[in-house]
């Protein structure tokens, strides 16, 4: 079997740590009947894991260079149809034409760093959402997606699902070591029912929130002026009783579909 090593223009750590990847399979829950969608393999350190638990997985992987050496790690379990290889770009991938429907897979994956913003937005917004994500990403933007100080992939992770800090992972447990440590985190319960429920068009419930986040030393109702006249913005203060120097990372997702929700309807 050819072997690789990491790219570094790919993002590529290649994690070693069988008790990451153990904790990763198993905040997923996957029982035989499921679909797991993995993303960037590799070297298939977790594919290996998610096969074991009798799941079908679909594995979309950007390295030409891994793919021979996939087809031959899991010749059989692609005979057997329990594992299906796509070389291809993630940002790019379509769920639906893969046969994925809304909250009928899970996405387990290692993903490279610099596209963790991309990749959480396109999963989260697609016509065809998961079920479940469990990913690895930065340790601090895990904490920022999980704080309770918010900021815009907060906001744009929770407003689709609920994200809990699972695990850290140091750098140590990677080939090549990368500059940062890791974290696992899981995001669960994935819809649109923040949408659905409260009436607001996605696209202007994000207008308003980056606008809100745009100038972070601003407060957050001098930056909200870019999209709502001030007297609304005002009228909305009042009635809710906000702090005149709150900002954005102050203000709850709940409050920011009632400040969205009343701005759209002034």
């Amino acid at each position: 079997m050819t072997n690789f090593t990491a790219k570094k223009s790919l993002g590529q750590n290649f994690l070693h740590a069988p008790h990451v990847i153990s904790a990763m399979v198993h905040a997923a829950h996957i029982t035989p009947e499921d679909t797991v969608l993995e993303v960037g393999p590799g070297k298939g350190a977790l594919t290996e894991k998610l096969l074991a638990t009798g799941a079908t997985i679909l594995a979309i992987e950007k390295d030409d260079r891994a793919i021979p050496f996939l087809h031959e790690k899991f010749a059989e379990d692609i005979k057997n149809g329990k594992l299906k290889i796509f070389h291809g770009d993630t940002l790019t991938f379509k769920p639906l034409e893969y046969g994925l429907q809304t909250g009928k897979y899970k996405i387990v994956a290692n993903i490279p760093y610099y596209i963790t913003g991309e990749f959480m937005r396109k999963f989260l917004e697609e016509e065809t959402p998961p079920e479940k994500m469990v990913v690895m990403v930065q340790k601090e933007v895990a904490k920022r997606i999980t704080d309770t100080k918010e900021s815009i992939l907060s906001i744009a992770t929770k407003v689709y699902g609920e994200p809990k800090y699972l695990i850290s992972v140091h750098r140590k447990f990677f080939r090549p070591v990368p500059n940062v440590d890791s974290a696992v985190i899981v995001v669960g319960n994935i819809s649109k029912k923040f949408f659905e429920e409260s009436k607001i068009p996605e696209t202007a419930f994000f207008e308003i929130i980056k606008a809100a986040f745009a100038h972070k030393r601003k407060v957050v109702k001098k930056n909200l002026e870019a999209k709502i006249p001030k007297e609304t913005i005002e009228k909305i203060w009042i009635s809710h009783n906000l702090p005149e120097k709150a900002r954005a990372e102050d203000i709850s997702l709940e409050m920011w579909k009632k400040i969205v929700g009343e701005a759209l309807i002034s």
